[in-house]
């Protein structure tokens, strides 16, 4: 295990388990590989808890389980100091055999029916060349602790364990700013984004983009749309509903899970090339480059902090995403290892 950066409170301490919880992956999403479960009477270490008041769940070190850090209920057992200097291995995990496999809760990524409002002149699809950049939010908040985004950020945000949009790029570079006003652009580019025209969204449109898009606290929404999203189409709506249905394939695949599983360890770009390979099909990996960020406030490690997906092709909402990696042109892998970091800032 890496030095995480820690979502919440470290701890170095027991957990004496008085009921056979599940130990999930992940709270949100009720994940548990291996169908694993505490024995009670057994002692696991706990190495942190997901907040430092009223927390609700311990994260334990289980060298048994794959992957080794899972989460309980704190109801699962009682707390207690680690006898000697070092911590005490894990009791052997219970691996019940399961009976059925139980069906997993739909996971609401899927937006509704785009309402009828009034947007004039919709295109029925984008085509040409473009870059999605997905990023890895808990990284971005440890080098910008102070954004409004990242001061309540916690282990129950969506960016926890999920890759948050940045944005729809239509490349090449420098395809930027069309019929946006002289005025837009210096406000944009002096990052007086608060001060820039509203833009016309549904409310479902609007809701999706405060979780997926956490820089929306901060206005990024009016940020990308002016600078980018004025070269894609003419209607708001429309880029942030394409630009999120591309997100959700990526955080719906096997990319999600590697980043998920593993939280505060390292993992490489090639490894992340590769869960794109299997998700999307061989050689899609090569499309992808990844971006790390250095935190100056923990040794100076790197994190990875974005991933920059080349695409290409007729881009709507339901476009299958390995259609547009098959057709995008390779780029460099980047960054070659950083850590998956926890969500919440260290200070």
């Amino acid at each position: 295990m890496g030095a995480p950066s820690w979502a919440t409170i470290k701890l170095d301490m027991t957990l004496t388990a008085t009921e056979s919880c599940e130990a999930l992956q992940s709270i949100k999403k009720r994940r548990n590989a291996g169908n694993v479960r505490l024995i009670p009477g057994e002692r696991y270490h706990v190495i942190g808890k997901n907040r430092s008041r009223e927390a609700t769940h311990y994260l334990l070190k289980l060298e048994d389980a794959s992957p080794s850090l899972r989460w309980v209920p704190i109801n699962c057992g009682n707390l207690g100091e680690l006898p000697g200097a070092e911590p005490q291995p894990s009791s052997p995990i219970k691996t019940p055999k399961p009976e059925s496999p139980e069906p997993s809760e739909p996971e609401n990524n899927t937006l509704p029916p785009v309402p009828s409002i009034d947007l004039p002149n919709l295109d029925s699809s984008r085509q040409g060349d473009f870059l999605l950049a997905l990023s890895w939010q808990p990284a971005f908040c440890e080098t910008r602790p102070t954004k409004a985004e990242c001061r309540n950020q916690s282990t129950d945000s969506f960016e926890a364990d999920n890759l948050a949009l940045h944005g729809l790029w239509p490349q090449p570079r420098g395809n930027d700013y069309c019929g946006v006003s002289g005025e837009i652009k210096r406000l944009d580019k002096a990052r007086r984004w608060d001060e820039l025209p509203p833009i016309e969204l549904s409310p479902q449109t609007r809701e999706a983009l405060a979780e997926k898009m956490p820089g929306y606290a901060s206005n990024l929404h009016l940020h990308e749309w002016y600078k980018h999203g004025t070269c894609y189409s003419n209607s708001p709506e429309e880029y942030y509903r394409e630009s999120l249905s591309l997100m959700d394939q990526v955080n719906d695949s096997l990319v999600q899970e590697l980043f998920e599983e593993n939280l505060g360890q390292r993992i490489s770009g090639r490894e992340i090339r590769q869960a794109f390979d299997r998700a999307f099909g061989d050689g899609t990996g090569q499309k992808v480059e990844v971006a790390c960020a250095r935190d100056i406030n923990q040794g100076r490690r790197e994190m990875v902090q974005e991933l920059r997906i080349l695409l290409k092709g007729k881009v709507e909402v339901g476009t299958n995403m390995a259609d547009l990696l098959a057709e995008a042109p390779r780029t460099s892998q980047g960054c070659r290892m950083g850590l998956v970091d926890f969500a919440g800032v260290d200070r």
